[in-house]
């Protein structure tokens, strides 16, 4: 329950004393594993950490806003990254990072890691160029496409089948003479 309650209020990335035979260590939670049908912890993870230096923890993604590519243009929100490795001191680490999407107005645009407000508490280690969200165009369902192809190739048979059968009526009349 304690840990249920610790990842409920204080995160993935908060920092938390942990009494192991009578002495009390600062750690950081490294990794967890729920069981996949129920949810429930079956194993967490944690890693000795002191309060003055660097730590590289993961650090989840927070999307925020609405993208007018997305509702606009009927663009389709993609997220390739949704957590981020940081190198920061354990206090300092953030519980999550937030990405406002609002800014992505046309289809194609991406917001990158580079797009991200520099911090003076912590460092993003991920390679500037990593795309964190994009909105792609819609993907045009290839059955209607086909079955419009197939109607007007329909219709074009039909019209060069009543323009030869008109065509062969003519010819086969006899001339008067």
């Amino acid at each position: 329950r304690a840990l249920d309650h610790m990842l409920a209020h204080g995160g993935r990335t908060g920092i938390v004393s942990i009494a192991v035979d009578g002495t009390t260590q600062t750690a950081l939670l490294k990794s967890i594993q729920r069981d996949p049908r129920s949810g429930v912890v079956l194993h967490a993870e944690f890693q000795a950490v002191s309060l003055e230096e660097e730590v590289t923890s993961v650090v989840p993604v927070r999307f925020l806003g609405e993208s007018p590519a997305v509702a606009k243009l009927d663009g389709v929100m993609t997220h390739p990254l949704s957590q981020l490795r940081l190198t920061a001191r354990a206090v300092d680490l953030p519980d999550q990072i937030e990405v406002d999407v609002s800014v992505l107005e046309e289809l194609n645009v991406a917001i990158h890691v580079s797009d991200l407000p520099p911090s003076s508490r912590y460092k993003v280690l991920d390679p500037p160029e990593e795309v964190l969200a994009v909105v792609q165009p819609p993907k045009v369902e290839v059955e209607e496409v086909v079955e419009a192809v197939e109607a007007a190739e329909l219709e074009a048979e039909g019209a060069e089948a009543a323009a030869e059968t008109e065509g062969a009526g003519e010819a086969a009349e006899p001339a008067e003479g």
